[in-house]
Order: structure tokens, then sequence, then C-alpha cells
């Protein structure tokens, strides 16, 4: 894996979210781990009002989703910023505050959009509570070129930008801030 992806870590309770496509195979649209998420009465788990595509890991501060659909909700790929990694390291926004660092997004292709998933704040030992922030993307490596914020706030859903910026290209890197 590059810099900054991670793989998901499952807790006992694990819910998978697939559907049929046109073609008869399954495609997997997400997980929900207990754990991570607050558990859904067994309705709401078909009706799939919320599906939670980031779980925390030891030392986590931000996770970017991908999709191949338009609304953010067939996964497609993720990277993380960490508080306690070497890079790329989540920043927290205000005055003196760290500077967050950029995070290669190695965006596949077929990604049709992204999104600021989840932010944490700081904890290595256990899970903390949901932070509010944003991450900016870029379309050139390195947090250059043309730009979009994508905010997550822990009252409402993650914010869906398309996977392409007002010029044509993929969305190549991004920084992370708590706020």
């Amino acid at each position: 894996m590059s810099s900054g992806q991670t793989g998901s870590t499952r807790s006992p309770l694990t819910v998978k979210f697939a559907v049929i496509d046109d073609e008869g195979g399954r495609r997997l649209l997400g997980t929900t781990s207990y754990s991570q998420c607050a558990p859904p009465s067994i309705l709401a788990i078909f009706a799939l009002p919320h599906i939670c595509l980031a779980n925390w890991s030891p030392g986590k501060g931000a996770q970017v989703n991908f999709y191949t659909d338009t609304q953010c909700t067939a996964y497609n790929g993720e990277v993380a910023a960490w508080w306690n990694q070497a890079q790329p390291l989540v920043g927290v926004a205000g005055s003196g505050a760290t500077q967050a660092q950029f995070i290669t997004l190695n965006m596949l292709g077929n990604s049709l959009s992204i999104n600021t998933a989840a932010l944490w704040g700081f904890s290595t030992a256990t899970e903390p509570a949901r932070g509010s922030g944003f991450c900016t993307l870029w379309d050139g490596f390195g947090c250059t070129e043309n730009t979009v914020p994508s905010y997550y706030n822990t009252t409402g859903q993650p914010d869906c930008q398309p996977s392409r910026s007002t010029a044509g290209f993929l969305w190549k890197s991004a920084n992370c801030w708590l706020i």
C-alpha cells in the first residue's frame, strides 16, 4: 500500500452491504462495524439510509473515500491521515495550529465521486468522538493547482464531490483539517 492508504479494521460484529448489479454479479457497497457506527434498526439496514464507510484505527485522524457512483455510495477505495505516524498528518485549524500534510490520493480512474468520510480527534487507545472539519482536494500532486473543500460534520452526511476538478483532472492530493 502507498503512503496514507490503510486497510480497514474489523470489530466482532460487521455487516456487509451488497447489491446485485445488471450482470448478476455482487458489488460491495460497504461495511458497518457496530463499534464504529451507531447500530441501526433491522429495517434501517435494509433501507440503507446511512452507510458508515470509515473505520477508526489507533492514531487515525481522517479518512477520504472514493466511489464508482456520483452519490458517494459505491465504495472504491480510501486513504487516511494520521495523528501519530510519520506521514501524512492531519492538521488542526486555528492560530499556531499543526499544519496538515498532503495526502497522495492515488484514486482509481473509474472513481466518479469522493468525500471526507470521517474525522476523529487524537487517540491511540480508544475510539474518540467524530470531529468536524474538512479536507481540501487538489487536482495537482503535492496540494497544488485547482481545489475544492470536502466537509465533514458529525451532525450530517459527509459532503460528496465529483472525482474530477472543473479542469477535468482527477483529484490527486488532499490535506485534512480538524476544526
